[in-house]
């Protein structure tokens, strides 16, 4: 073995993750990030006042005016996500990334920092969403959403013929089955509450699920540590694309009583999202 090799050893203080140059860094750091989402807030005016009316322009139709402005957006978080890993605020990693370029894939993800909706817009090639309705309002947000056609969750179920024909065209379907942010201190083993809307969409298209479980730690971008809380050390982000889980075995029960054909592959979903969820039982089984 050589010197040092599997023993404990002081850090040095040039080590970036030093607690002296942790702190040495922290108001640049702090700089860089202020810096950064000021700039992600003016992309999306720039969006509405420059981008959008370019590609009402230029585009042939509708369809290729709304994968353009996609493919912005993809541009647009991609340099986002390059400032805060190059501030060392943010490390990604990415597990089974094949699974996230399917086309026509619906990704149901955990949500544990603002940040991951984020990288992931930034990866697959095309891909839709579904977006708070108050953010259409938010004079940053609205331009980049309306042009890029992400469905608003207001829509209710005439969002689902919608997102069928987006997945007919092979674009991929981003959704966070919490609608919010995972807590910070949610207990282990326990599973949030999930909405079923991505259930409903496999079971109405008889697509199977893709779930991507996300890891962070430690956590930032969280509903209560806003960005100005900045890590004490770069926050690993964890994408995991996991086993597809199929439609087929829960299509009798859902021709019978969609509701709980929806409710039990949510539950399903759920535990692969969340680890260490109870065994299922007789009941639960699809």
């Amino acid at each position: 073995m050589r010197p040092g090799c599997g023993q404990n050893r002081a850090r040095s203080p040039a080590d970036p993750e030093s607690p002296l140059v942790r702190y040495v860094l922290m108001p640049f750091q702090f700089a860089g990030t202020a810096f950064a989402f000021a700039l992600f807030g003016l992309g999306g005016v720039i969006f509405g006042l420059l981008i959008t009316p370019v590609l009402k322009m230029t585009s042939k139709s509708p369809e290729e005016e709304r994968r353009r402005a996609r493919a912005v957006v993809r541009w647009w978080f991609g340099c986002f996500v390059t400032i805060i890993t190059a501030l060392r605020l943010v490390r990604v990693e990415v597990r089974n990334p094949e699974a996230l370029m399917k086309e026509g894939a619906i990704l149901a993800c955990s949500h544990p920092s603002l940040i991951d909706v984020v990288c992931l817009l930034s990866v697959v090639p095309e891909a839709t969403t579904i977006v708070k309705a108050s953010l259409l309002k938010n004079i940053f947000t609205r331009a980049p959403i309306r042009a890029a056609g992400y469905v608003s969750n207001a829509e209710g179920p005439d969002a689902i013929e919608k997102l069928a024909r987006e997945l007919e065209s092979g674009t991929a379907f981003v959704i966070f089955p919490e609608g919010t942010r995972t807590p910070s201190e949610f207990p282990e083993g326990e599973m949030p509450r999930l909405h079923r809307g991505a259930a409903q969409l496999a079971l109405h298209t008889r697509r199977a699920v893709t779930p991507v479980r996300i890891t962070a730690s430690p956590r930032w971008l969280t509903k209560d540590r806003g960005w100005w809380h900045l890590p004490e050390k770069p926050m690993m982000l964890t994408f995991e694309a996991l086993p597809e889980i199929p439609a087929a075995p829960y299509l009798d029960l859902y021709n019978a009583t969609p509701r709980l054909a929806a409710r039990r592959f949510t539950l399903a979903l759920g535990r692969e999202l969340f680890p260490g969820i109870r065994q299922p039982t007789s009941s639960d089984a699809p």
